[in-house]
């Protein structure tokens, strides 16, 4: 009789494969599943843990650009600081003549 995996089985071991890390045979035995079980899992659930993949990765671009241009205004202003503490520095050093 054949084994019965329920879906969140077989897409947690698609999304492992997908992860691309290891191989499909790699895949198949750490789970205990036939090379080609788990092939006809990946061409059925594949597109659809690839969307969820793609869909998380965008979210973490967008906090990326966030936390870029956050970065870019901190150095803008550090960059001021530094115009300015330089042009303090001159103005004593003449005075000190």
């Amino acid at each position: 009789m054949a084994t019965r995996y329920n879906e969140n089985f077989k897409i947690e071991v698609v999304k492992a494969y997908m992860a691309g890390d290891r191989s499909i045979s790699e895949i198949a035995a750490d789970y205990n599943v036939a090379k080609s079980t788990l092939t006809g899992w990946v061409k059925k659930h594949g597109e659809e843990c690839q969307y969820k993949t793609t869909t998380k990765t965008s979210q973490e671009e967008s906090e990326s650009a966030k936390e870029i241009r956050r970065l870019n205004q901190l150095l803008h202003e550090k960059d001021k600081e530094i115009d300015f503490l330089k042009k303090a520095a001159a103005f004593f050093a003449k005075e000190i003549d």
